[in-house]
């Protein structure tokens, strides 16, 4: 069974599209149709439905789009790993980032393209759950949320970015004049709350103990960037990380009373399928160069 027929067949069945596959491939239209054609009379079988206006799989096109998938990452797997092996990492490593966490992510895909060149790294920012969803579907390799992974997803989970979450604010604020924020005080004023989705909303509301949904939510927003944007040019309040006032001189942070305790950002990758060398090497460099880096950068704000 033919490797680049498999490939074509998945960027067919994924996208419904034979252009699309055609131009992932980089490879013509009509050799996709080859290809598909190839795999089709070698399984003795139809695998696509096609129609003037949608392709749909067979229930043999079905079968086989999980087990093409299954074969192409154990392929890609076993290059990287004798490639690992002679000291000569290449191919692609596919990362999901979510809420309060991208400075680390950022510092640790610096140094990781410096170390390794020859890997190309694609970075999907997102809530949790769309992440976990991507993960399933081996669309990415390791995603890193602040949520642990459902029972029953074949998600393995590992901790691995330890940090606070502060309140955001400009700093002609009159909050700025606390040196810690109560929940009260945050009740008293307009909040732009980053999209973190429930899962991450749910966990930081075991984590405060308090309700978060009383607060007077004026926006939420799914950029950071956006969201120091609104609170620089009012009296709008948000919560992040210290680290993101960095650039910011006149956005301040502030910490939140009964939040001192560290939360804890994990790793997460499939069971299903080994770990690729490239992300193994990635977690390491996330949990020994950018999370103390990180932390000191913030000692000093």
């Amino acid at each position: 069974m033919d490797l680049k027929n498999l490939r074509s067949f998945i960027f067919v069945a994924e996208t419904s599209s034979f252009s699309i596959a055609a131009t992932r491939c980089y490879v013509t239209q009509s050799a996709v149709s080859q290809h598909i054609k190839a795999l089709e009379d070698e399984l003795n079988c139809r695998l696509l439905i096609r129609s003037s206006h949608s392709i749909t799989l067979t229930e043999s096109g079905k079968a086989l789009l999980a087990r093409a998938k299954e074969i192409l990452k154990l392929v890609e797997d076993c290059k990287e790993h004798i490639n690992a092996i002679n000291n000569c990492m290449t191919g692609e490593l596919c990362l999901g980032i979510g809420s309060f966490i991208a400075p680390y992510i950022r510092k640790a895909a610096m140094t990781f393209m410096g170390r390794y060149p020859n890997v190309r790294l694609n970075v999907e920012f997102g809530k949790a759950c769309r992440l976990n969803q991507m993960l399933r579907e081996h669309k990415i390799d390791m995603a890193f949320t602040m949520n642990a992974a459902y029972d029953g997803e074949g998600i393995d989970s590992e901790p691995c970015i330890p940090f606070n979450i502060s309140v955001i604010m400009s700093d002609t604020h009159p909050l700025t004049k606390r040196e810690k924020v109560t929940f009260d005080d945050l009740m008293k004023h307009n909040i732009i709350m980053p999209d973190v989705g429930e899962r991450v909303f749910n966990t930081l509301q075991k984590y405060i103990n308090r309700d978060l949904a009383k607060l007077n939510v004026k926006s939420i927003v799914n950029s950071a960037d956006e969201a120091l944007a609104v609170v620089r040019d009012s009296n709008l309040l948000t919560f992040l990380p210290k680290i993101y006032v960095k650039n910011y001189p006149d956005i301040v942070a502030r910490p939140i009373a009964g939040m001192e305790h560290k939360l804890m950002s994990n790793a997460h990758w499939m069971q299903d399928v080994p770990m690729k060398r490239s992300a193994q090497l990635f977690l390491d460099i996330v949990k020994e160069e950018a999370v103390p880096y990180i932390t000191a950068l913030q000692a000093r704000l």
